[in-house]
């Protein structure tokens, strides 16, 4: 049995349509979109499906999803990041009670970004990420992501981080940059709201280690494309490690999660294989489906 409170997907990523009907184009603009979207040439395996806002809130409906938070890109072209925060912009203008805003920002942009997190702030964004710093090629060393970090700080804006998991197989993408120095970062932020993607590339079950457990209050994971990395019961295993206060659905929608059953968007799998398999309590359910990240935003 299952709780009552509403579903809030934390991590899906909405790209304006004339971006992936024209995709060589914008393919040919900025290498890391090309490189994460380009469709397998056997057509099969995963891939980016390509949905607009209305087909994406068809989805939802579907799945008896409430609303979703749009993540921003990794984009290395400066244009390419504010017509895409653009597009975000007026989707949440449209459907204010369906969608929350992560503003895409490229830290190596410097003023240009900071400049940018000012201006989507008025345009009504709730946060900003997803962050990349595989796919734009920064550390989290790299003090021009500090200056991004702290801005985020001092406005109480949550940042999501894209972590990759430091073992398993490879695969198109895959970013590993050491996770290391983000946990001097939490240590030196402790203001600091971050939601890190993808279970944290493992970092819920290093936290605990004795020096750090009580530093990392402020950190939440998701555990978007979570059927592609691990099995459905690391869910449980991680609200065990960490609290149920701080794990929250996200699913990188419209990425192709189970793509031996399905070959368009679809988000009905992922949160019937939650409800059936991952061994939530209702409690557990009501926090981790949308109560967490409510809380947060």
């Amino acid at each position: 049995m299952t709780g009552q409170g509403p579903i809030w997907d934390v991590h899906v990523h909405l790209f304006p349509p004339e971006f992936y009907e024209n995709w060589d184009r914008y393919a040919a603009m900025d290498a890391t979109f090309e490189a994460l979207t380009r469709k397998p040439a056997n057509g099969k395996g995963t891939e980016e499906a390509w949905v607009n806002i209305e087909e994406a809130l068809a989805c939802c409906d579907e799945a008896g999803v409430q609303g979703m938070c749009m993540q921003g890109w990794y984009w290395n072209d400066p244009g390419l990041m504010r017509e895409h925060n653009d597009y975000m912009a007026d989707a949440l203008k449209k459907y204010p009670d369906r969608l929350r805003g992560f503003m895409s920002i490229n830290p190596v942009f410097g003023d240009a970004a900071l400049e940018e997190i000012e201006r989507c702030e008025k345009l009504g964004f709730s946060g900003i990420g997803e962050l990349g710093p595989g796919g734009n090629g920064y550390t989290f060393e790299d003090p021009r992501l500090l200056e991004v970090l702290e801005m985020a700080e001092r406005k109480g804006l949550p940042v999501n981080i894209h972590c990759g998991e430091p073992v398993g197989h490879m695969y198109p993408g895959r970013d590993m940059t050491p996770l290391t120095p983000l946990t001097q970062i939490i240590c030196s932020h402790p203001d600091l709201k971050l939601i890190l993607a993808h279970m944290g590339g493992g970092l819920p079950f290093f936290e605990n280690n004795p020096k750090l457990k009580k530093k990392f209050g402020n950190v939440c994971y998701d555990f978007a494309t979570n059927p592609l990395l691990y099995d459905i019961h690391i869910i449980k295993a991680v609200i065990e490690l960490v609290g149920e206060d701080r794990l929250m659905f996200g699913s990188d929608f419209p990425l192709l999660l189970y793509p031996g059953k399905c070959r368009q968007a679809d988000m009905t799998l992922f949160v019937e294989d939650i409800r059936n398999n991952a061994g939530l309590t209702p409690e557990q359910w009501d926090k981790v489906m949308g109560g967490n990240f409510l809380r947060v935003v």
